[in-house]
């Protein structure tokens, strides 16, 4: 009977993921207002009864391929940062690893900023699940540049909150740089300007 249970559970598990994975592609791609949940049923493979039965909506899936991302997105920044040495290394892993995402995703930028900027009411379950991993991500970098403070004498005198909202705001530029121009000198100018803020 077990077994019956972890069968039936580890099916509906695989189910739930083809469609988030499905989600994860689409929404990326193509934007929340671009999206249908036809195309979601099409490239899933999954039946729209069934679909509906874990999704009710797509706002619904929308948030759930939000969490999808940010725990994907969390663990590949935490990679390269935990891949670093030294604080100063770790400090400015967070820019080295934007940028490479950049290039992966062929300049289709932020998935979370994305979301935000089509859909206008701060109070919708979907921004408040970007801003979720946003305000994490901003906290990372706070603790980076606190580590670098405590690691050096030289660095006693940094302001980790007024680094980390500028590491912030040059990310921010970086993004709307390589979707506008689909070039790399926009990160490769943020990586320079991320250096200068603790010198």
């Amino acid at each position: 009977m077990n077994q019956l249970k972890t069968r039936a559970t580890a099916k509906s598990q695989k189910t739930r993921q083809k469609i988030i994975d499905a989600a994860f592609e689409l929404f990326y791609r193509q934007g929340y207002q671009s999206t249908t949940m036809d195309q979601v049923i099409a490239v899933s493979g999954v039946s729209k009864p069934t679909v509906y039965i874990y999704f009710p909506s797509k706002e619904i899936l929308c948030v759930e391929y939000l969490k999808e991302r940010h725990q994907r997105e969390a663990a590949s920044l935490n990679d390269a940062i935990n891949q670093a040495d030294t604080p100063y290394q770790r400090y400015m892993s967070v820019v080295y690893w934007l940028r490479e995402r950049l290039i992966a995703s062929n300049y289709r930028g932020c998935g979370f900023f994305n979301m935000i900027a089509e859909i206008p009411d701060p109070e919708n379950p979907i921004i408040l699940e970007a801003k979720h991993f946003i305000d994490g991500f901003r906290e990372k970098i706070k603790t980076l540049v606190t580590d670098l403070q405590e690691s050096d004498a030289k660095y006693h005198a940094l302001d980790p909150q007024r680094i980390a909202d500028a590491y912030y705001l040059i990310l921010c530029g970086a993004i709307m740089g390589s979707q506008e121009y689909r070039d790399t000198w926009p990160s490769d100018r943020a990586v320079q300007e991320i250096e200068r803020l603790i010198h």
